[in-house]
């Protein structure tokens, strides 16, 4: 229910995302504020963006690092990861959006198959009974729950009206499709990891901080299937690697076009220099203030961030009235 009530928030960024893409087909989000609301109001909506995916850019090399550190490579220490994390980062991002965008159809759907092979093993452990009774603390979880996936991943759907640009025009119809499609695939596998979590741990399922790693770590078919659990490890690896390239990416666009750097690539590693010094930063304060932050900071900074959007929809939408 939770995931459901976020969907809807996303399918509402697309829909906003869409129809500026049609008013403004060459356009990226910058582009078209500047256009619309002006510069400087340009730049007072793009200071949050900029800081709040500088925080996200670090913050997903520290899950990473977190991930290998909590659960692999004990020994290892955590600054490692994230150098290594951030360096491959921005190397990717780096070589421009062809490169990356060839990559990550590849890693998507190897990890849609793996996500979808370890839930159809994992079957074998569902205990249905876990599933009832339904809200039993009636809605406030629910909502809570709804913040929280609002927060990660649909509100993030607003980075891609910087790459919107590099779509021909002509091929809209694609795009719309797509882009509803990819939402609806996202919330059912979102919908499936959750809902196999609470069919296998039942009462302790939200204290699972790698519930799918966890789920496959109790798959053992016939003494043969075992250690499906490196899967999933490359699965949370693979993604959450694949966001920060996007990130870095779209975070050297914005800058490059808000103060008029022809070149943005050239502020690519600076960019993920600076994230390891906030990964650096957010990590000396302790894991526990980190998860403060993504569970209640990151849901307000996140509503703060993508309020333009509705913002720059009303404005074009006023516009068009008008003439």
């Amino acid at each position: 229910m939770s995931i459901l009530l976020s969907a809807v928030t996303g399918f509402i960024f697309v829909a906003c995302l869409l129809y500026l893409y049609r008013k403004f087909p060459h356009l990226s989000f910058v582009e078209y504020s500047n256009k619309l609301v002006g510069k400087p109001l340009t730049i007072l909506f793009m200071l949050p963006f900029i800081t709040l995916n500088l925080y996200h850019l670090s913050g997903n090399a520290l899950d990473i690092s977190l991930f290998m550190t909590a659960t692999m490579m004990r020994e290892t220490p955590l600054y490692v990861f994230v150098l290594l994390t951030l360096s491959i980062v921005a190397l990717t991002a780096r070589l421009g959006i062809t490169v990356f965008a060839r990559t990550s159809t590849v890693l998507n759907l190897t990890v849609f198959g793996v996500v979808l092979l370890v839930l159809a093993l994992a079957s074998e452990q569902y205990q249905w009974e876990h599933f009832f009774p339904v809200m039993p603390d009636g809605i406030k979880p629910v909502l809570l729950g709804a913040s929280f996936s609002y927060s990660f991943p649909y509100a993030d759907i607003v980075l891609f009206s910087m790459l919107l640009p590099f779509v021909d025009k002509r091929e809209y119809g694609k795009l719309k499709k797509g882009m509803y499609l990819s939402l609806l695939l996202g919330t059912f596998l979102l919908g499936g990891i959750t809902l196999s979590t609470i069919l296998v741990f039942g009462p302790i399922a939200g204290e699972r901080i790698y519930s799918l790693f966890e789920i496959a770590r109790t798959i053992h078919l016939y003494e043969i299937i075992t250690g499906v659990e490196i899967l999933i490890g490359y699965s949370l690896i693979a993604g959450a690697f694949l966001l920060d390239v996007i990130i870095l990416y779209i975070l050297s666009l914005v800058i490059g076009q808000l103060f008029g750097i022809k070149d943005e690539q050239i502020i690519v590693f600076p960019l993920a220099l600076i994230g390891f010094l906030f990964s650096m930063v957010i990590i000396s304060e302790g894991v526990a203030k980190w998860n403060e932050f993504v569970l209640v900071t990151d849901i307000l900074l996140v509503t703060i961030v993508n309020l333009p959007l509705f913002i720059l929809t009303a404005v074009a939408a006023w516009r068009r009235q008008i003439e």
